[in-house]
């Protein structure tokens, strides 16, 4: 259940596309499309076929509006859906280009160009464009995870680790402090830094004491130290600030935590001594709906 996993991905596009709104919920189709139909040289069937070219006449009218100049900036928009659904990547970075720059309040876009220029292994362009957003928005917490995942792409991990430190600094007492602590944190986690980790998740829950997401990350912390009466406490205290929906997951894990406790004590154990873990005491507003796993981002 990672909260925000900065190990290098080949494509990281679901993420952006939750950062780009409704926009990018139909580029999100358009870029689910484009890879299917880049894995398939060949339709397997009539359908697809059909639709790729239904694709393609779509793709004509407006590239031709394009051309002469007279594309309005919406059906160049869709012109970028098009493309992408077509597996189009380096006509979605030429038309990319100038909309991000026409488009400064949205750093969405120029993030979506990074992404793409790095699955095109322009590395260097993609860093420019991560940096532009940066520029101008140095807390921004996509921007920082983006950055974090190409400089770990390019082997400059004590770069990001810098990065992180001083952003996490920068943010004490802002909005973005949330989401950059626990990038923070997961950075030396998976550095094998876990004294460190936890003690910026304990930092978290201190300046956050109603948010559950550093609470769940500093037990599923403790439970893979083997802490496993910590991380309990804290998968508890985590429920208490979720939403029910929430809450019950968190009790499916706590339960399924419980099964794997009972199952390494019978490994080392006569059956009779086995004794299931005490469960937690009940509390008045354990079924609270609170906010929820709230606080932008999300587990």
């Amino acid at each position: 259940m990672p909260l925000g996993s900065l190990s290098p991905t080949p494509d990281s596009r679901p993420k952006r596309w939750r950062q780009i709104g409704l926009f990018g919920l139909a580029i999100a189709a358009a870029l689910g499309a484009g890879w299917w139909l880049g894995q398939q040289k060949q339709p397997t069937t009539a359908a697809l076929s059909g639709q790729q070219k239904t694709l393609e006449r779509r793709s004509e009218k407006l590239e031709s509006k394009l051309a002469a100049g007279t594309a309005s900036d919406d059906e160049q928009r869709q012109l970028l859906q098009l493309r992408l659904a077509l597996g189009d990547q380096a006509g979605a970075i030429k038309l990319l280009e100038p909309l991000s720059d026409q488009n400064p309040d949205q750093p969405s876009l120029r993030l979506l160009l990074a992404d793409l220029k790095s699955q095109t292994n322009d590395n260097a362009g993609a860093e420019r464009e991560i940096r532009q957003v940066l520029n101008v928005q140095p807390l921004h917490p996509q921007a920082l995870q983006d950055y974090a995942q190409l400089q770990l792409k390019l082997g400059r991990q004590q770069e990001v680790m810098q990065q992180l430190t001083a952003s996490a600094e920068a943010a004490k007492g802002k909005p973005e402090a949330l989401p950059i602590g626990l990038l923070l944190a997961d950075l030396q986690r998976s550095n094998g830094q876990n004294a460190e980790a936890a003690a910026t998740y304990q930092s978290l829950v201190a300046s956050h004491p109603t948010d559950p997401r550093p609470l769940l990350a500093l037990a599923l912390l403790q439970h893979s130290q083997g802490q496993l009466d910590a991380a309990r406490v804290s998968l508890q205290q985590a429920k208490l600030h979720s939403a029910p929906v929430a809450a019950a997951v968190l009790d499916q894990v706590a339960a399924g935590w419980a099964v794997g406790r009972i199952r390494e004590q019978a490994s080392s154990a006569d059956a009779a001594e086995l004794t299931a873990p005490a469960a937690p005491a009940p509390s008045d507003n354990s079924e609270a709906g609170g906010d929820g796993l709230a606080g932008g981002g999300g587990v």
